[in-house]
């Protein structure tokens, strides 16, 4: 396309004089309509608002004697031009504006802010390009000359970002975004993850229009990659034979896990619709609870039997490697299914062809039982650096085996669940779309930081009528109260994320109390004598200094109330997450707003009780 350089937008188009052969301005331009030319969009007829009869009308390039970015000018009169028809089929410029598109360049989901306009020497005005940056969503707002100066004046330079439209996937010849058109040559070539990626971004009916336009293989590997949520959304809007075909591609242990989430009637219906044999394995799975080793185990593993020699093992890999998960390990069974050994393809391909497994094999075998927790499946993966490690029943017979990707889900779904915790709320908000639903999730923690409230407020009160006398006692709750609560989150973090790696026992959970209380009665002391210092010299020179006390020793109370509350804080946010976890209860509840809220009563109870000691002494 041979076109002259230029930086105009479409957003700077629109509201462009219009006039007409008398050079009087009869109307301004509202938007273009779209037809494509040579795979470009071009702009083919005007859409004007009429300042007479206060209406739009559409006009042809034909009405134009000028029809250019700098000059719009009518040889037709306005009242000939025909009235905006209400149900307009043609695209228009401005509906492309917020439609998500694919940027093949850097492979994501991008929304259009603004379209690039480019003026050819044919007099052709076309859409280069789509621009995504913040600068011309400013643009679009008319407060780009406003903010744009001030954000350079503070160095934050905004600049556009242009992708140009050969570049993109989204449209069709209609202009609908993501049409099958557009999606069924461009899209079986991407890494399933980033396919996911983009359905994650799009609404569902262009989602389908990826899915429904990949291989049956590709969107089992597309699906997998996808979060729960776009999963459910998929499959739910899929017909059940469809939705088997895919699913029936899916490792037996992600089928199961999808299945697991959805409607159960559903399900039933997608696995009767299912090959024989894949749903076996997928029915043997939905056996175990989720949260085990059952539950996240897969059971496409290599098996080979006690006799085998090492070439035996070999011609067995090649017939079922293509069917299996992990070929890293082939685990040596004997008739009854029983697990005796495993051998490495490493220890396989050291050895002389003719050897029996069972002489390379390793027989000190660590292992798994179906309804082991994840958490443990994730802890001694971790620890002996395994690829994978298998699943046994009660008579040792191999069942599955779990694999090091499934235990990084784990992982991640324990450290999302532990950090929502923290916070007082679940990750179950994330696919929360109301506010009312995300208060539900929030206010029952927010409430008992309430109540709590309530308690320090009446604590509080009694403070203020026992020392009315010495205000400047007051000045120093909120610092007494802050350290204490921040000490305990500290130590409370660091005790649940301890026990949550298994990095200490039984007896190293004493010991690390132990710690804690240490490391909480030397930073008091520290801080304890910085705000003692600060006390001193406050009330030595404020005018609420107590002719009664003396300013050393409200100082000296200050500081001993601070070195007592963040002692105790320390000790109170490593003891309660080993007390909730040796009464069943998981032990993150006990960080967050609990240890926080706690500990602002106790700060506030321990600077009371240190003030009446120290100056009833006095």
């Amino acid at each position: 396309m041979n076109v002259k350089k230029s930086k105009l937008h479409l957003s700077t188009l629109l509201q462009t004089p219009v006039y007409n052969e008398a050079n009087r301005q009869c109307g301004t331009i509202t938007d273009f309509t779209l037809t494509l030319r040579k795979n470009w969009p071009c702009f083919d007829q005007a859409i004007i608002f009429d300042f007479n009869s206060a209406c739009n009308r559409i006009a042809a390039r034909s009405c134009f004697k000028k029809f250019a970015p700098d000059s719009f000018v009518l040889t037709t009169p306005m009242n000939d031009l025909p009235v905006l028809p209400a149900d307009l089929i043609t695209p228009t410029a401005t509906q492309l504006w917020d439609k998500s598109v694919i940027d093949t360049i850097n492979v994501r989901t991008v929304q259009i802010n603004d379209l690039e306009i480019l003026y050819d020497e044919s007099a052709e005005i076309w859409i280069s390009g789509i621009d995504i940056s913040f600068r011309a969503a400013l643009r679009r707002l008319g407060i780009e000359k406003y903010l744009g100066g001030l954000f350079n004046k503070l160095g934050w330079c905004l600049e556009g970002e242009i992708i140009e439209w050969d570049k993109i996937i989204g449209f069709g010849d209609e202009f609908e975004a993501l049409t099958p058109d557009s999606t069924s040559d461009n899209f079986q070539n991407l890494h399933p993850a980033d396919l996911a990626d983009m359905l994650e971004d799009l609404d569902d009916s262009e989602r389908m229009s990826i899915i429904e336009q990949l291989d049956e293989d590709v969107a089992a590997e597309t699906l997998a990659e996808a979060d729960a949520e776009t999963q459910l959304q998929i499959i739910e809007r899929l017909d059940t034979e469809t939705a088997s075909d895919i699913i029936e591609e899916m490792n037996p242990d992600e089928a199961a896990d999808l299945l697991q989430d959805m409607d159960q009637d559903r399900a039933r219906a997608i696995l009767a619709h299912m090959d024989h044999d894949e749903a076996s394995d997928v029915r043997k799975l939905l056996e175990h609870h989720e949260d085990t080793a059952g539950g996240i185990m897969t059971t496409e593993y290599a098996a080979i039997f006690e006799d085998f020699t090492v070439a035996q093992a070999f011609t067995h890999l090649r017939l079922v490697a293509a069917d299996i998960e992990i070929i890293y390990y082939l685990y040596v069974i004997d008739n009854q299914e029983r697990l005796k050994g495993v051998v490495s393809i490493r220890d396989l391909l050291s050895a002389n062809p003719a050897t029996l497994v069972t002489e390379v094999m390793d027989d000190d075998l660590v292992y798994v039982h179906a309804d082991t927790p994840q958490e443990e499946v994730a802890n001694i993966i971790g620890k002996y650096d395994y690829m994978a490690i298998p699943v046994v029943n009660d008579k040792e017979q191999i069942l599955g085996v779990v694999t090091v990707d499934d235990v990084m889900d784990v992982m991640e779904e324990e450290a999302t669940e532990d950090l929502f915790k923290f916070a007082g709320t679940t990750d179950e908000e994330l696919n929360y779309s109301s506010a009312l639903q995300a208060c539900k999730a929030r206010l029952p923690w927010l409430l008992i930081t309430l109540a709590t409230g309530f308690v320090t407020s009446t604590i509080l009160k009694f403070f203020m009528v026992e020392f009315k006398d010495v205000i400047a006692l007051v000045f120093f709750v909120p610092v007494v109260m802050g350290m204490g609560g921040n000490t305990g989150i500290q130590s409370s973090t660091l005790v649940i994320r301890g026990m949550a790696l298994n990095s200490f026992s039984g007896s190293d959970l004493f010991k690390r109390l132990m710690r804690e209380i240490a490391a909480g009665a030397m930073m008091g002391l520290a801080c304890g004598i910085i705000v003692g210092i600060w006390a001193e010299y406050l009330t030595r020179s404020s005018e609420a200094a107590s002719a009664t006390f003396s300013a050393p020793l409200m100082a000296l109370t200050v500081g001993i109330a601070m070195m007592s509350a963040m002692t105790f804080a320390a000790m109170f946010g490593a003891f309660v997450p080993i007390l909730f976890s040796r009464l069943k209860i998981d032990p993150a509840v006990a960080s967050g707003p609990f240890v926080s809220s706690s500990n602002d009563i106790f700060a506030l109870l321990i600077y009371y009780g240190v003030s009446i000691t120290l100056l009833s002494v006095h």
